[in-house]
């Protein structure tokens, strides 16, 4: 489940700049994709001070660690496909949201795929310079 935010937080940045209306986006990856987007994701996604909310797991808190805990995720070789769909997203001025869904395939056990199904929200915040920034994400399963 920890790949999926990773893709998430990269489609936030197109969702929230600038835009005052809700955007459906659908976007997929397989797993060397996501490892490539893991080398700069936490320095340039997430704010110093950003905090992760994993389901079941403590709190990730801050940029390192947060770059930690996905690299540790798409290392771990159980990733097939992630498909992310923006539901809703909006900005006012420098802080911003989206909400969407996912679908993840993983290696099951004995090697055949599971699926996972889940929502995700991410909070934003537009730096200085005018990046959008994840300040906190967090998502779950769901039975749709």
């Amino acid at each position: 489940m920890r790949t999926v935010l990773l893709f998430v937080v990269v489609l936030t940045l197109g969702a929230c700049s600038g835009q005052k209306d809700a955007t459906n986006v659908e976007v997929s990856a397989s797993k060397v994709e996501l490892g490539q987007m893991n080398r700069d994701f936490a320095s340039a996604l997430n704010a110093k001070d950003a905090v992760l909310i994993p389901p079941g797991e403590p709190l990730v808190r801050g940029r390192e660690a947060i770059e930690e805990y996905w690299r540790g995720a798409i290392e771990s070789g159980g990733v097939r496909d992630v498909s992310v769909e923006t539901m809703d997203a909006l900005s006012s001025g420098s802080l911003g949201y989206e909400i969407g869904s996912f679908v993840l395939t993983t290696n099951g056990a004995d090697g055949e795929a599971v699926i996972e199904r889940g929502r995700y929200i991410e909070l934003l915040r537009r730096e200085p310079d005018g990046r959008w920034l994840s300040t906190h994400g967090i998502w779950n399963a769901s039975p749709e």
